[in-house]
């Protein structure tokens, strides 16, 4: 009997130290023989280039006191992922996403950064506007933007110059527009479309998180149109602003059959085949990284750059998006966490991050683009610009994902002539504003059991 209350003992000493040598290396803020520093876990979306995000090789070069450990998870698990490790109160102490940040904010899944804002000075106006407005739900600021897209005007210059145009001016106003498309289209012998100026519908997708903005909206954009109340709470769709623009779509197309322009635009693809690459349309709103795109599947492509077109008497508009970095709710040390995102948004990690990422997202931080790499650079100018009239796509945040269906799906009806616009966007409105509605009532429903912002 007592040796088999020996041996019992033997064992439950094993277990406790096997169970404590776990804890030990599992445990993120224990201290280990090869870096005296603690751990502060990050997670950030694969797809990039490097294994390991620049920032974070560049934080643990900067100092001695924390190892960030980068975990890199697919974009499109990313949100599950996160959310599930909350829930199980074992999250990371650092995010990134490009997703609207409502959409994490709204299920209690971030801590308002507010506190440490104000306890740091930080310098909010460093920021362009659109991106720090983008971090704002129910009055606090609930993540930081590091980077961004930018978009602006692309034109081929070697089609220009076989229509007749002047390859050194690009159209200024949106007439010029249909007026230049008029003479960069051409057809084949039967009589369908080989050559476009420009497709107002046509979204050009490059990568994961950027779509060619929809031109409807630019416009809209342009002459002032908002499509959200300022409370938040009703959505605007339908305005003289956006029926206006879809018009003017209207009046573009009118020279050309929707199924030619439909069979014209079937071949296109990534790569090469990516329209503007494949020389098939000769203008495109598209980003900053584009011209890293064509380096690389069609660098043969002579293009220029320029501000996008405006209406009359209109100021300039365009759209943009964040990279942004947050705490979630649960962070093991949301301080280490601050000082990571605080460093991440500097000036001389966003110009430094720049400088060695191949496909560049741009610099949330204005006072980057303020840096002689940009001053000296004609084309990034172009993009710092657009940055400084841009808006944000994220328009009605809390039904972000069926804003974006909805207005799509009304404008293939309006496009097709299915319907006509107001028919067609008072539809979508409609539908725009019920999931809003169920998404605020159930917002305010959570916030009042959790009592979040009070804790």
């Amino acid at each position: 009997m007592k040796q088999s209350v020996g041996q019992i003992l033997k064992v439950s000493l094993v277990i406790i130290l096997v169970l404590a040598a776990g804890f030990i290396l599992l445990n993120p803020w224990t201290r280990n023989s090869d870096d005296s520093r603690h751990t502060l876990s990050f997670w950030s979306c694969s797809g990039q280039k490097e294994d390991v995000p620049f920032i974070v090789t560049a934080f643990n070069s900067a100092q001695d006191s924390i190892r960030v450990i980068s975990n890199a998870i697919p974009w499109q698990e990313q949100e599950k992922k996160v959310l599930t490790a909350i829930l199980s109160d074992n999250p990371p102490d650092a995010v990134s996403q490009f997703i609207p940040i409502v959409k994490w904010a709204s299920r209690m899944a971030l801590i308002p950064l507010d506190k440490f804002i104000e306890r740091d000075h930080f310098d909010t106006t460093a920021i362009f506007p659109a991106l720090w407005e983008e971090m704002r739900w129910q009055g606090h600021i609930f993540g930081i933007p590091v980077s961004s897209a930018s978009y602006a005007f692309y034109y081929n210059k070697k089609l220009f110059r076989q229509a007749g145009l002047d390859p050194e001016r690009p159209p200024k106003t949106w007439a010029e527009v249909i007026e230049y498309d008029k003479k960069l289209t051409r057809y084949d012998k039967a009589g369908n479309i080989i050559q476009m100026g420009f497709i107002p519908f046509y979204k050009s997708r490059l990568v994961a998180s950027q779509n060619s903005p929809a031109t409807a909206i630019i416009i809209a954009w342009e002459k002032g149109a908002s499509f959200l109340s300022k409370d938040g709470k009703t959505v605007t769709l339908v305005n003289p602003a956006l029926i206006e623009a879809t018009q003017w779509i209207l009046d573009f197309l009118k020279p050309y059959p929707i199924h030619k322009i439909e069979a014209f635009s079937a071949g296109f693809g990534y790569g090469d085949q990516q329209a503007f690459a494949a020389e098939k349309v000769a203008m495109m709103i598209l980003p900053n990284i584009f011209p890293d795109y064509l380096r690389i599947h069609a660098p043969n492509v002579e293009y220029g750059i320029a501000l996008t077109p405006t209406m009359p008497g209109c100021q300039m508009a365009s759209s943009t998006g964040s990279w942004w970095i947050a705490i979630p709710r649960g962070s093991k040390n949301p301080e280490a966490a601050w000082d990571f995102i605080k460093f991440s948004a500097s000036k001389k990690v966003q110009l430094d991050a720049y400088s060695v990422m191949d496909q560049n997202l741009f610099p949330a931080n204005r006072l980057a683009t303020a840096d002689s790499i940009f001053l000296r650079d004609g084309k990034m100018q172009i993009f710092v610009t657009h940055l400084e009239h841009a808006q944000s796509p994220t328009i009605v945040p809390m039904a972000h994902d069926v804003f974006w269906r909805e207005f799509y799906t009304a404008q293939e009806q309006i496009v097709f002539g299915n319907q006509s616009i107001e028919k067609a966007l008072g539809t979508a409105q409609t539908i725009i504003q019920h999931e809003l509605d169920k998404a605020l009532t159930y917002d305010e429903y959570v916030r009042t059991k959790m009592n979040f912002f009070d804790k």
